[in-house]
């Protein structure tokens, strides 16, 4: 019959040691988990490390791009700007008399390198021309074009890609206006977009080839262009670069056949813009190739490395808690051994002290085991041994602790049990003990067994288990004494 807690709902059989190394296990894994937790913050740090490095040196270099196009776009400017200022001086002091020679005129163009120059009076009509023109002499022309209207104004101004007044070869003029004692005049002077100081100037922007160098006007019109090209806009030279510019003043150029960045920047003073676009394999050049592939290297040899170790770790984790196990478990019967029940004991005990619910101790010797021993040989009392370790298994609950004590003796520390309840476990353990099939060996019962039982609140681990054995000595006694009393019986009534 089933006594206490088993009756009501019976435990699922269980080493006396299962609750304590399956906190052993759950511990190792919480431990292998933490390590392996910490190196992939590491390695995750590593890498984000890495990635973040290269996208910082990626924008740094795209930063470094983008100032240049602006500060050659500067200089594009200052030099638009200091060429004004030259006309203005020299349309002053040459061309503010009340007439003005077609000779001295032709000498103030030559002076520029220009081969295609205007003078307008303050009303816009022409009074002087290179090449000269006598059909456009003292007509209106300035409302023709842009910068001659903004110069009639009083501003610097300089045009786009235009064909020139008299020759109609596309030309790209600054026109200065300057004040005379006949009132305020306009002086323009045009320069061919080939072989200008600005197709020079462009074509040394960027020191490495390939590269893409255009200075354009609002129309995208190609005012100088580097390398060289017979094209006369943008768009008829690079229709992707030339859309990619519209929508943006830096980035990639789409549906290239090698990846290009470009970056363009207004130039001042102007409706002009300067755009340049390199390979992204020569832009990028200083972090590719192994400068770019050797960090990530790095980073799997430590990824490697870092799981290696943590299946070291785990090894030796196993290993441990595996020597851990052995120290504390009779190889045998997988039992607990003396030195793991101890430790269960001080704990049980001190439990009842502090909740003043009892514990109890069994304290088990098998019957005859010597003699099946000798009978039988060293493997068959081995039998018996695991025969017994399996009924504790099946009889007691899991929260209860047992383990083998030594030799053939076993203990069970039953926490929270009373001395019925007690009774009741010994009970079903001797049941489960007898069902055990050792006929072989001369065990049809089963495994006999003797069972002292001990049950306090208030002891040492030592008083209880004296208790329990001094209580088995006792039941083994009277077994004795029956024994012999049976067997003086029987020769009496022989």
């Amino acid at each position: 019959m089933l006594i206490g807690p088993a009756q009501s709902q019976p435990a699922q059989p269980s080493d006396g040691g299962s609750r304590s190394r399956v906190l052993h296990v759950a511990a190792r894994r919480w431990k292998v988990a933490v390590v392996a937790l910490t190196l992939a913050l590491v390695i995750a740090t590593l890498g984000v490390g890495i990635a973040a490095s290269e996208s910082q040196s990626r924008s740094h270099i795209l930063s470094l791009f983008k100032l240049k196009g602006t500060s050659s776009a500067t200089f594009v400017s200052t030099f638009l700007s200091q060429q004004a200022n030259r006309e203005r001086q020299a349309a002053s002091r040459f061309l503010s008399g009340a007439t003005v020679s077609q000779r001295r005129f032709g000498l103030a163009v030559s002076a520029f390198g220009s081969n295609a120059a205007v003078l307008l009076d303050s009303r816009g009509r022409l009074l002087d021309a290179v090449p000269a023109d006598g059909a456009l002499a003292g007509r209106q022309i300035a409302h023709r074009y842009a910068h001659l209207s903004a110069a009639e104004e009083g501003r610097v101004a300089v045009s786009g890609v235009v064909p020139s007044a008299v020759g109609r070869v596309p030309v790209a003029a600054v026109a200065v206006p300057f004040s005379t004692p006949s009132g305020r005049r306009v002086f323009s002077a045009a320069y061919q977009t080939s072989g200008s100081t600005l197709g020079a100037f462009v074509e040394h922007t960027v020191a490495y080839r390939p590269h893409g160098v255009y200075l354009v006007d609002g129309s995208e019109n190609i005012v100088a262009a580097s390398p060289k090209s017979g094209a006369h806009s943008l768009r008829e030279l690079d229709p992707a670069l030339a859309s990619a510019i519209t929508r943006s003043s830096l980035g990639a150029v789409g549906g290239a056949g090698s990846p290009r960045t470009f970056t363009v920047a207004g130039v001042p003073g102007t409706s002009w813009r300067l755009v340049i676009a390199v390979p992204d394999s020569r832009l990028f050049v200083s972090i590719s190739g192994w400068s770019h592939r050797l960090p990530w290297i790095v980073f799997a040899l430590v990824s490697v490395l870092a799981v290696a170790l943590l299946f070291v770790v785990a090894r030796l984790m196993a290993l441990s808690e595996r020597m851990a196990n052995s120290a504390r478990t009779d190889a045998l019967t997988g039992l607990a051994n003396r030195r793991a029940v101890s430790e269960h004991l001080t704990r049980a005990t001190a439990r009842a002290r502090r909740t003043g619910r009892p514990v109890s101790v069994l304290m088990i010797d098998l019957d005859r085991f010597k003699e099946t021993n000798d009978r039988y040989g060293h493997r068959a009392g081995d039998r018996v041994l695991r025969a017994v370790a399996n009924s504790m298994r099946e009889a007691l609950r899991g929260e209860d602790i047992y383990g083998r004590w030594g030799g053939d003796e076993f203990i069970v520390v039953l926490p929270d049990t009373d001395e019925e309840e007690a009774a009741g476990a010994a009970e079903r353990l001797q049941e489960h003990a007898e069902t055990a099939d050792l006929l072989d060996i001369g065990l049809p019962g089963g495994v006999p067994m003797s069972i002292g039982t001990a049950t306090r609140t208030v002891t040492t681990p030592e008083d209880l288990v004296q208790e329990a054995d001094f209580a088995l000595y006792q039941q083994k006694a009277a077994r004795r004494s029956a024994a012999r009393g049976s067997s003086h019986q029987l020769e009496l009534s022989a």
